[in-house]
Protein backbone atom coordinates (compact mmCIF):
# COMPACT_ATOMS: atom_id res chain seq x y z
CA UNK A 1 0.00 0.00 0.00
CA UNK A 2 1.69 3.08 -0.83
CA UNK A 3 1.71 5.80 1.91
CA UNK A 4 3.42 9.72 1.74
CA UNK A 5 3.96 12.39 3.57
CA UNK A 6 3.35 16.11 1.98
CA UNK A 7 6.20 17.79 2.44
CA UNK A 8 5.40 21.55 1.35
CA UNK A 9 5.83 22.76 4.74
CA UNK A 10 2.99 24.17 6.74
CA UNK A 11 -0.06 23.96 5.60
CA UNK A 12 -2.41 27.07 5.54
CA UNK A 13 -5.33 26.23 3.37
CA UNK A 14 -7.94 27.54 5.91
CA UNK A 15 -5.66 30.91 6.99
CA UNK A 16 -5.28 31.51 2.39
CA UNK A 17 -9.46 31.22 1.90
CA UNK A 18 -9.93 33.69 4.77
CA UNK A 19 -7.19 36.24 3.75
CA UNK A 20 -8.77 36.46 0.18
CA UNK A 21 -11.87 36.44 1.56
CA UNK A 22 -11.34 39.23 3.56
CA UNK A 23 -10.39 41.37 0.61
CA UNK A 24 -13.55 40.89 -0.98
CA UNK A 25 -15.84 40.99 1.94
CA UNK A 26 -14.02 42.02 5.12
CA UNK A 27 -12.88 40.48 8.06
CA UNK A 28 -16.33 40.00 9.83
CA UNK A 29 -17.63 37.61 7.23
CA UNK A 30 -14.41 36.12 6.25
CA UNK A 31 -14.09 33.02 8.35
CA UNK A 32 -17.96 32.81 8.23
CA UNK A 33 -17.70 32.24 4.21
CA UNK A 34 -14.85 30.92 4.24
CA UNK A 35 -16.81 27.58 6.12
CA UNK A 36 -19.12 27.80 4.19
CA UNK A 37 -16.84 26.58 0.91
CA UNK A 38 -15.07 24.37 2.65
CA UNK A 39 -18.64 22.84 3.42
CA UNK A 40 -19.69 23.33 0.35
CA UNK A 41 -16.55 22.11 -1.83
CA UNK A 42 -14.60 20.64 0.90
CA UNK A 43 -13.29 17.80 -1.24
CA UNK A 44 -10.34 20.03 -2.97
CA UNK A 45 -9.82 21.94 0.51
CA UNK A 46 -9.37 18.25 2.05
CA UNK A 47 -6.79 17.38 -0.65
CA UNK A 48 -4.91 20.83 -0.40
CA UNK A 49 -4.61 21.06 3.17
CA UNK A 50 -3.29 17.09 3.68
CA UNK A 51 -0.23 16.27 5.45
CA UNK A 52 -0.48 12.79 4.38
CA UNK A 53 -1.85 10.66 1.91
CA UNK A 54 -1.98 6.87 1.65
CA UNK A 55 -3.67 5.02 -1.53
CA UNK A 56 -6.53 2.69 -0.37
CA UNK A 57 -7.29 0.76 -3.86
CA UNK A 58 -8.52 1.69 -7.71
CA UNK A 59 -12.26 2.58 -7.91
CA UNK A 60 -13.49 1.91 -11.32
CA UNK A 61 -17.42 1.54 -12.40
CA UNK A 62 -18.61 -0.20 -15.26
CA UNK A 63 -19.84 2.44 -17.30
CA UNK A 64 -16.51 4.41 -17.48
CA UNK A 65 -13.59 4.25 -19.79
CA UNK A 66 -10.52 2.72 -18.72
CA UNK A 67 -8.94 6.68 -18.83
CA UNK A 68 -11.49 7.47 -16.06
CA UNK A 69 -10.29 5.55 -13.06
CA UNK A 70 -10.03 7.16 -10.23
CA UNK A 71 -8.50 5.54 -6.85
CA UNK A 72 -9.63 6.14 -3.88
CA UNK A 73 -6.70 7.91 -1.05
CA UNK A 74 -6.73 8.43 2.80
CA UNK A 75 -5.76 12.02 3.59
CA UNK A 76 -5.23 13.60 7.05
CA UNK A 77 -4.36 17.13 8.28
CA UNK A 78 -5.39 20.31 9.69
CA UNK A 79 -8.09 22.39 8.39
CA UNK A 80 -9.26 25.32 10.29
CA UNK A 81 -7.87 24.32 13.23
CA UNK A 82 -9.48 20.47 13.44
CA UNK A 83 -7.30 17.48 12.52
CA UNK A 84 -9.34 15.59 10.10
CA UNK A 85 -9.06 12.23 8.17
CA UNK A 86 -10.81 11.97 4.84
CA UNK A 87 -11.29 9.42 1.81
CA UNK A 88 -11.30 11.10 -1.71
CA UNK A 89 -11.50 9.75 -5.27
CA UNK A 90 -8.86 10.86 -7.85
CA UNK A 91 -7.88 10.59 -10.78
CA UNK A 92 -4.14 9.96 -12.31
CA UNK A 93 -3.84 13.64 -12.75
CA UNK A 94 -4.01 14.59 -8.84
CA UNK A 95 -7.75 16.35 -9.57
CA UNK A 96 -10.23 15.39 -7.11
CA UNK A 97 -13.53 14.13 -8.34
CA UNK A 98 -15.43 13.34 -5.03
CA UNK A 99 -15.14 13.19 -1.27
CA UNK A 100 -16.25 10.30 0.77
CA UNK A 101 -16.47 10.83 3.89
CA UNK A 102 -14.29 13.16 6.79
CA UNK A 103 -14.17 12.62 9.76
CA UNK A 104 -12.95 15.43 12.54
CA UNK A 105 -10.59 14.99 16.30
CA UNK A 106 -9.84 16.79 18.79
CA UNK A 107 -6.29 15.68 18.88
CA UNK A 108 -3.14 14.54 16.37
CA UNK A 109 -2.62 10.75 17.90
CA UNK A 110 -6.45 10.11 17.48
CA UNK A 111 -6.17 11.06 13.98
CA UNK A 112 -3.01 9.50 13.03
CA UNK A 113 -4.60 5.93 14.66
CA UNK A 114 -7.96 6.07 12.23
CA UNK A 115 -5.89 7.40 8.87
CA UNK A 116 -3.13 4.29 9.69
CA UNK A 117 -7.26 1.84 10.04
CA UNK A 118 -9.10 3.79 7.27
CA UNK A 119 -9.89 1.18 4.10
Amino acid sequence: MFQSSINIGENRVFERLVAGLEIEFGSRAAQGLARQFIEAEGADFYWEARARERWLCSYERLDWDEQDALDRIAVSGILDGRHYVAVLLVDALGSVDALLGVRHFDDEKTAGKAFETTA
